[in-house]
């Protein structure tokens, strides 16, 4: 029963009228056909396991408008020219805030980094890829961390520095509860605030990045380069790790 409970508090939350309304759209133009049942709930955006048409798992993103802080989301927006016309105000900054996350996932793919497929986005709800096996959805890497870090040493900072030199991309909040572990290959999720690496603060995020990254894998017991030297890697041109 408690449980539930809380899935309906989930859904009260998330499917106010205009969402409903959005995915209604999405539906019609043969996106989404059900919904399975909630993935994960984060600060700003609960994400569901849906169907499509032709019955392929597919995630839901839903960023939920009014109780998201809306403020920390236009400092990632501020200074991003791809969304210079987007008015100070809620509805339209969860609104850009979907749309970035959509575009850095294409920017993403095309540089062949490891991320969800960007299907579809409308208002607050964006449409991708469902990263997992049988409905079950893969786990962050926080919860299950790789069994041979060495391999997901390389892999992740590869796909750190194909963002920023081939897609001009910074993920921005890099860590181990940003990438799923799926089926020990890791899976770079949730780029909303990614960046461009023009952008005033794009630098300093990457560094965060790279930190981030690094001191979770020494936590692992590797033994890794410098932070400088995995950063020279990331922004060099023939950098080796």
């Amino acid at each position: 029963m408690r449980k539930e409970k809380e899935i309906f508090k989930i859904y009260k939350e998330v499917f106010d009228l205009s969402t409903e309304k959005t995915i209604y759209k999405l539906s019609n133009d043969g996106y989404i056909d059900y919904f399975i049942g909630p993935i994960s709930t984060g600060k700003e955006a609960n994400v569901f396991l849906a169907k499509n048409p032709e019955g392929e798992s597919i995630a839901v993103k839903i960023y939920r408008i009014e109780t998201s802080n809306f403020k920390n989301m236009w400092k990632y927006i501020a200074g991003d020219e791809r969304f210079s016309n987007v008015k100070k105000r809620r509805r339209d900054i969860v609104f850009a805030w979907a749309r970035k996350e959509f575009k850095n996932l294409e920017l993403a793919k095309r540089a062949k980094a490891s991320a969800p497929e960007p299907i579809a986005c409308r208002n607050n709800v964006l449409v991708m890829e469902f990263i997992g096996t049988n409905n079950i959805p893969a786990p962050i890497a926080k919860i299950a961390p790789p069994k041979k870090p060495e391999t997901w040493f390389k892999k992740i900072f590869k796909d750190i520095k194909r963002l920023y030199q081939k897609a001009n991309l910074v993920h921005g909040d890099l860590s181990e509860y940003n990438i799923l572990n799926n089926k020990e290959k890791p899976v770079l999720i949730d780029f909303g605030q990614g960046v461009l690496f023009d952008h005033p603060n794009a630098n300093q995020m990457l560094m965060n990045d790279v930190k981030n990254i690094a001191n979770w894998l020494k936590k692992l017991g590797l033994k890794l380069p410098s932070i400088d030297e995995l950063f020279k890697f990331v922004v060099g041109k023939n950098g080796r790790i």
